[in-house]
């Protein structure tokens, strides 16, 4: 299973937001959705080895974090309005949720887990930081069942990144240039795809 942890710094944790303007009403909720779609989908197929999750820190009452899975993923289309539909259909169930992970849809869920906790949780796998100063991901072994942890439009916080670098992470870049957290998702794919 690859997995991509996003922390969002602005990412809304109420359903406040509209679907008429995802990138202004609030926390970026566009940038969740097109990560979700650059994680999960092919062109024409649903990537069922790969699970997409943001780490929320924005208001109203952070942190929260929200994962889709491509193995159990059902009944939700690849753009940005529909996944946005999704957030806001989830976060509007927030108050059933209790610490731990909660499945509101089919393979996805939402949890009361900050950031630090989801490392935490994942201490036993092999981490990789996407960071534009890190090894370059064409001579760096990945190995399986990788965790691939980046930064939003903002990018990851300092005191995040160290807490990281505690449990034996890896940084590693995609190349010469800053890319997007969107681009940064398909360029680990296409590689990985293409050892595969």
């Amino acid at each position: 299973m690859r997995e991509f942890i996003m922390y969002s710094r602005k990412g809304v944790t109420s359903s406040d937001f509209t679907l008429k303007d995802l990138p202004g009403s609030g926390g970026r909720m566009d940038l969740n959705a097109r990560c979700v779609i650059s994680a999960l989908w092919l062109s024409r197929d649903l990537r069922r080895d790969s699970r997409m999750v943001f780490s929320l820190n924005g208001p109203s009452d952070p942190p929260l974090a929200m994962a889709f899975d491509g193995k159990e993923l059902e009944r939700v289309t690849p753009d940005e309005r529909n996944i946005g539909l999704w957030i806001k259909k989830v976060l509007e169930r927030r108050d059933e949720v209790d610490g731990d992970w909660k499945e509101v849809h089919d393979g996805i869920y939402l949890s009361e887990k900050s950031f630090q906790e989801l490392i935490k949780d994942r201490q036993d796998r092999n981490l990789y930081v996407l960071h534009e100063s890190g090894g370059d991901i064409r001579s760096t072994d990945i190995k399986e069942d990788p965790v691939f942890i980046l930064g939003d439009h903002i990018g990851l916080p300092r005191n995040e990144e160290g807490f990281v670098e505690r449990f034996g992470s890896e940084k590693i870049s995609l190349g010469p240039e800053s890319y997007f957290s969107t681009q940064s998702i398909v360029l680990v794919h296409n590689e990985l795809d293409r050892r595969r």
